[in-house]
Protein backbone atom coordinates (compact mmCIF):
# COMPACT_ATOMS: atom_id res chain seq x y z
CA UNK A 1 0.00 0.00 0.00
CA UNK A 2 1.42 3.31 -1.08
CA UNK A 3 2.45 5.70 1.53
CA UNK A 4 0.95 9.50 1.72
CA UNK A 5 2.83 11.88 3.10
CA UNK A 6 1.77 14.95 4.66
CA UNK A 7 3.65 17.83 6.42
CA UNK A 8 2.00 18.90 10.06
CA UNK A 9 1.59 22.80 10.00
CA UNK A 10 1.47 25.86 7.89
CA UNK A 11 3.52 26.14 4.48
CA UNK A 12 3.96 29.38 2.45
CA UNK A 13 4.42 29.01 -1.13
CA UNK A 14 3.55 31.68 -3.79
CA UNK A 15 2.12 31.09 -7.09
CA UNK A 16 3.56 28.41 -9.16
CA UNK A 17 5.27 27.17 -5.68
CA UNK A 18 4.94 23.93 -5.06
CA UNK A 19 4.02 22.37 -1.49
CA UNK A 20 3.40 18.82 0.40
CA UNK A 21 -0.47 18.06 1.46
CA UNK A 22 -1.09 19.34 5.25
CA UNK A 23 -1.89 17.08 8.01
CA UNK A 24 -3.12 17.53 11.74
CA UNK A 25 -1.48 16.55 14.72
CA UNK A 26 -3.71 13.27 14.48
CA UNK A 27 -2.81 12.26 11.06
CA UNK A 28 -6.17 13.57 9.52
CA UNK A 29 -6.06 15.37 6.17
CA UNK A 30 -6.38 19.14 6.40
CA UNK A 31 -8.48 20.19 2.89
CA UNK A 32 -9.68 23.77 4.11
CA UNK A 33 -10.46 25.57 7.16
CA UNK A 34 -7.05 27.03 7.74
CA UNK A 35 -8.61 30.34 7.01
CA UNK A 36 -11.92 32.36 6.76
CA UNK A 37 -14.07 31.07 4.29
CA UNK A 38 -14.15 33.58 1.88
CA UNK A 39 -10.16 34.22 2.58
CA UNK A 40 -8.62 33.57 -0.68
CA UNK A 41 -10.86 34.99 -2.83
CA UNK A 42 -10.70 38.27 -0.90
CA UNK A 43 -6.72 37.94 -1.07
CA UNK A 44 -6.45 37.67 -4.24
CA UNK A 45 -9.26 40.62 -5.00
CA UNK A 46 -11.60 38.51 -6.45
CA UNK A 47 -14.54 39.68 -4.32
CA UNK A 48 -16.35 42.65 -4.36
CA UNK A 49 -19.69 44.63 -2.23
CA UNK A 50 -21.95 47.57 -3.27
CA UNK A 51 -23.84 49.62 -0.39
CA UNK A 52 -26.98 51.55 -0.93
CA UNK A 53 -27.71 53.87 2.22
CA UNK A 54 -31.75 54.87 2.87
CA UNK A 55 -33.13 54.63 -0.24
CA UNK A 56 -37.40 54.10 -1.16
CA UNK A 57 -36.13 50.54 -2.41
CA UNK A 58 -39.36 50.32 -5.24
CA UNK A 59 -41.17 46.69 -6.06
CA UNK A 60 -39.73 44.74 -9.20
CA UNK A 61 -40.33 47.63 -11.57
CA UNK A 62 -38.59 48.82 -14.82
CA UNK A 63 -37.88 52.06 -13.05
CA UNK A 64 -35.57 50.80 -10.40
CA UNK A 65 -34.44 51.73 -6.64
CA UNK A 66 -32.51 49.43 -5.13
CA UNK A 67 -29.53 47.87 -4.58
CA UNK A 68 -28.94 46.54 -8.12
CA UNK A 69 -25.59 45.34 -9.75
CA UNK A 70 -25.58 44.64 -13.49
CA UNK A 71 -23.11 42.67 -15.44
CA UNK A 72 -21.92 44.62 -18.47
CA UNK A 73 -21.52 42.40 -21.78
CA UNK A 74 -17.49 42.17 -22.39
CA UNK A 75 -16.62 42.01 -18.92
CA UNK A 76 -15.39 38.51 -19.09
CA UNK A 77 -15.99 37.23 -16.10
CA UNK A 78 -19.34 35.69 -13.95
CA UNK A 79 -20.60 37.33 -10.64
CA UNK A 80 -21.31 34.94 -8.23
CA UNK A 81 -23.93 36.44 -5.73
CA UNK A 82 -22.53 35.56 -2.08
CA UNK A 83 -23.70 37.97 0.95
CA UNK A 84 -26.27 40.31 1.67
CA UNK A 85 -27.50 42.66 4.32
CA UNK A 86 -30.90 44.51 4.96
CA UNK A 87 -32.16 46.85 6.79
CA UNK A 88 -35.66 48.91 7.02
CA UNK A 89 -34.76 52.11 8.78
CA UNK A 90 -37.38 53.98 8.87
CA UNK A 91 -41.31 52.77 8.99
CA UNK A 92 -42.72 51.78 5.63
CA UNK A 93 -46.10 51.63 5.45
CA UNK A 94 -46.63 48.79 3.46
CA UNK A 95 -43.21 47.21 2.83
CA UNK A 96 -43.60 43.32 4.10
CA UNK A 97 -40.25 42.23 2.91
CA UNK A 98 -37.40 42.22 0.88
CA UNK A 99 -36.43 39.68 -2.10
CA UNK A 100 -33.31 39.56 -4.78
CA UNK A 101 -35.15 39.91 -8.32
CA UNK A 102 -33.31 39.60 -11.65
CA UNK A 103 -33.28 40.77 -15.16
CA UNK A 104 -30.88 40.25 -18.94
CA UNK A 105 -30.21 43.36 -20.50
CA UNK A 106 -27.35 43.82 -23.49
CA UNK A 107 -27.54 47.87 -23.30
CA UNK A 108 -26.20 49.64 -20.57
CA UNK A 109 -29.96 50.92 -17.79
CA UNK A 110 -30.64 54.54 -18.14
CA UNK A 111 -31.18 56.94 -15.52
CA UNK A 112 -28.72 55.51 -13.24
CA UNK A 113 -27.68 56.69 -9.54
CA UNK A 114 -24.29 54.86 -8.49
CA UNK A 115 -24.33 53.02 -4.95
CA UNK A 116 -23.48 54.58 -2.20
CA UNK A 117 -20.19 52.40 -2.41
CA UNK A 118 -18.79 49.43 -4.88
CA UNK A 119 -15.36 48.28 -4.71
CA UNK A 120 -13.61 45.00 -4.04
CA UNK A 121 -13.24 43.54 -0.39
CA UNK A 122 -9.66 43.73 -0.30
CA UNK A 123 -8.14 46.55 1.49
CA UNK A 124 -4.99 47.89 0.50
CA UNK A 125 -5.75 51.51 -1.68
CA UNK A 126 -6.83 54.81 -0.28
CA UNK A 127 -9.35 54.67 -2.79
CA UNK A 128 -12.24 52.50 -3.88
CA UNK A 129 -11.45 49.75 -6.37
CA UNK A 130 -14.19 48.51 -8.87
CA UNK A 131 -14.32 45.54 -10.61
CA UNK A 132 -16.03 44.91 -14.04
CA UNK A 133 -19.61 44.96 -12.49
CA UNK A 134 -21.46 48.38 -11.76
CA UNK A 135 -23.78 49.06 -8.76
CA UNK A 136 -26.53 51.73 -8.39
CA UNK A 137 -29.41 52.51 -6.10
CA UNK A 138 -31.49 53.82 -9.36
CA UNK A 139 -31.72 52.58 -12.52
CA UNK A 140 -34.50 52.14 -15.57
CA UNK A 141 -34.12 48.81 -17.17
CA UNK A 142 -36.03 47.41 -20.05
CA UNK A 143 -38.12 44.73 -18.51
CA UNK A 144 -39.24 44.09 -14.90
CA UNK A 145 -37.03 42.10 -13.00
CA UNK A 146 -38.33 38.49 -12.21
CA UNK A 147 -38.41 37.56 -8.28
CA UNK A 148 -35.58 35.26 -7.39
CA UNK A 149 -35.44 34.59 -3.60
CA UNK A 150 -37.15 35.97 -1.09
CA UNK A 151 -34.79 37.30 1.39
CA UNK A 152 -36.85 38.55 4.17
CA UNK A 153 -40.29 39.07 5.77
CA UNK A 154 -40.90 42.23 7.79
CA UNK A 155 -44.17 43.29 9.09
CA UNK A 156 -45.86 46.39 7.27
CA UNK A 157 -45.28 49.54 9.32
CA UNK A 158 -42.49 47.83 11.20
CA UNK A 159 -41.47 49.71 14.28
CA UNK A 160 -37.97 50.63 13.35
CA UNK A 161 -36.35 51.31 17.18
CA UNK A 162 -33.56 49.05 17.80
CA UNK A 163 -34.50 46.95 14.75
CA UNK A 164 -31.45 44.54 13.85
CA UNK A 165 -30.20 44.13 10.27
CA UNK A 166 -30.99 41.06 8.52
CA UNK A 167 -28.42 39.33 6.57
CA UNK A 168 -27.81 36.23 4.37
CA UNK A 169 -25.77 33.71 2.44
CA UNK A 170 -26.97 32.95 -1.00
CA UNK A 171 -23.58 30.88 -1.30
CA UNK A 172 -23.09 31.36 -5.23
CA UNK A 173 -26.58 29.62 -5.84
CA UNK A 174 -27.31 32.55 -8.36
CA UNK A 175 -25.08 33.04 -11.30
CA UNK A 176 -24.88 36.69 -13.18
CA UNK A 177 -23.52 36.62 -16.68
CA UNK A 178 -22.85 39.06 -18.87
CA UNK A 179 -25.70 41.70 -19.73
CA UNK A 180 -27.50 40.02 -16.46
CA UNK A 181 -28.69 42.03 -13.36
CA UNK A 182 -29.58 41.36 -9.82
CA UNK A 183 -31.39 43.91 -8.20
CA UNK A 184 -33.31 44.19 -4.12
CA UNK A 185 -36.69 44.59 -4.67
CA UNK A 186 -39.44 45.30 -2.55
CA UNK A 187 -42.66 42.94 -1.71
CA UNK A 188 -46.03 44.71 -0.98
CA UNK A 189 -45.39 47.71 -1.41
CA UNK A 190 -42.28 50.43 -2.04
CA UNK A 191 -39.76 51.12 1.28
CA UNK A 192 -40.78 54.36 2.31
CA UNK A 193 -38.22 57.60 1.18
CA UNK A 194 -34.85 56.98 2.80
CA UNK A 195 -36.11 54.21 4.36
CA UNK A 196 -34.12 50.76 3.12
CA UNK A 197 -30.41 50.68 3.85
CA UNK A 198 -28.78 47.43 2.09
CA UNK A 199 -25.34 45.92 0.95
CA UNK A 200 -24.57 43.33 -1.54
CA UNK A 201 -21.55 40.70 -2.23
CA UNK A 202 -19.80 39.20 -5.37
CA UNK A 203 -16.92 37.33 -6.56
CA UNK A 204 -16.12 37.79 -10.18
CA UNK A 205 -14.93 34.90 -11.69
CA UNK A 206 -12.79 34.77 -15.00
CA UNK A 207 -15.34 33.22 -18.14
CA UNK A 208 -13.18 30.43 -19.97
Amino acid sequence: MANLDLIVGVQKAGDGGRVVGRAGHTGEVIVSQLHGRYYEQARRGNLYTSYVATVATSVPATATIGNMVWNPPGSGVYLSMLKWTSQIVATSAACTGIVLAGGYQTTTPTTVTAATFTGRTLINKTTQVEGAAKAYSVATVITIPLVLVVLHHNTAAIATVGEDVIAGDLEGSIVVDEGGFVTMAALGGAAAASAHTSSLMWEEIPKP
